[in-house]
């Protein structure tokens, strides 16, 4: 389909042009020049189009990240708001386990409390979390 339409608008600027073309030898030339010509034209807006394409896609993605990094410092935020206003044992268990990355024996180890207990302080702190943050959201 692009080789017709090349052809037809080289054919189409021959008839064009046709007073342009005095020799029958000139305009072989003419026509090989013209396909040629037509041929890099639309190289070049495909590959333009393919990079402003490639951009919006680009910028898209930045603006999607970016939102998301806003969005995530934004749930940060909230959740050590609320945790300021939980007893510092609950708040102690979430840190540790949340932002320390300690097991639950290791956490149990830590504070010098049972596992059961750092999983049961860890329940309360999420679920009330949820439920803040819910009403927030």
């Amino acid at each position: 389909m692009i080789a017709e339409d090349i052809v037809q608008s080289v054919f189409l600027k021959l008839y064009e042009n046709f007073e342009s073309v005095k020799k029958l030898e000139s305009a072989n030339y003419w026509i090989f020049k013209s396909a040629r010509n037509e041929y890099y034209n639309l190289y070049k807006r495909e590959k333009r189009q393919a990079y402003f394409d490639e951009n919006i896609i680009e910028n898209k993605k930045d603006e999607f990240e970016l939102e998301s990094y806003l969005e995530l410092q934004e749930m940060k935020k909230l959740i050590l708001l609320e945790l300021d206003k939980m007893d510092s044992e609950q708040k102690e268990v979430y840190l540790l386990k949340e932002y320390g990355g300690l097991s639950y024996n290791e956490i149990a180890e830590t504070l010098e409390i049972d596992v059961n207990l750092v999983k049961s302080r860890l329940y309360k702190v999420r679920q009330k979390l949820i439920n803040k943050i819910s009403k927030l959201v």
